[in-house]
């Protein structure tokens, strides 16, 4: 059944205009806080995004997705940046995943392999929900604008992903290596 479950997680772009359950999404975030985490450290930080706040962030997410495409002030830029609003505002739910920095290398490195588990069990329930869900390392979670609309203190925490979720439209094929491709075995 696990295997099953962790063949069926993929990628989803595309969601269907579908609303999705408050509860579904604070299931997703219960699984998440049951990944290993050295020391009990417990590093990860849920931010999970509301209406007005995903009309504020889409501002951002589109003049970067733009300025990064296009000349600004160009009619491509604008073009652009219309279909970078209407993009952002096609995911149903949307979680920001930070990570409580630490000082300390090794601690530092050990917390973001947690935080990567983590949203690995989130992706995995919400599998088992009939979600898909994409994350997202795109500039919107190193840009300062992100931060301050979020009251998140850069030098606390460090976000490290932005979870896009819904029910997806589409079915998405995706062929793994055989375990012979990519393990060694030593005497």
């Amino acid at each position: 059944m696990f295997k099953k479950l962790v063949r069926q997680r993929r990628t989803a772009y595309q969601f269907l205009d579908k609303s999705l359950d408050k509860d579904l999404v604070n299931q997703c975030i219960d699984a998440a806080i049951w990944a290993p985490n050295h020391g009990l450290t417990e590093p990860w930080r849920f931010f999970v995004l509301g209406n007005q706040t995903k009309q504020s962030l889409m501002t951002i997410y589109a003049q970067l997705r733009a300025d990064k495409r296009a000349e600004p002030g160009s009619e491509e830029h604008q073009t652009i940046y219309q279909k970078a609003c209407q993009r952002f505002l096609a995911n149903p739910a949307m979680v920001l995943v930070g990570q409580l920095k630490s000082s300390n290398p090794v601690t530092y490195k050990e917390d973001y392999a947690a935080c990567s588990c983590a949203i690995q069990n989130f992706q995995l329930m919400a599998t088992e929900f009939g979600l898909g869900v994409q994350w997202s390392t795109g500039p919107i979670i190193e840009a300062n604008e992100t931060y301050s609309i979020l009251k998140i203190n850069p030098e606390e925490i460090e976000l490290i992903g932005l979870l896009y979720m819904g029910y997806p439209s589409c079915d998405s094929n995706q062929i793994r290596k055989p375990v012979a491709e990519v393990t060694q075995y030593y005497p």
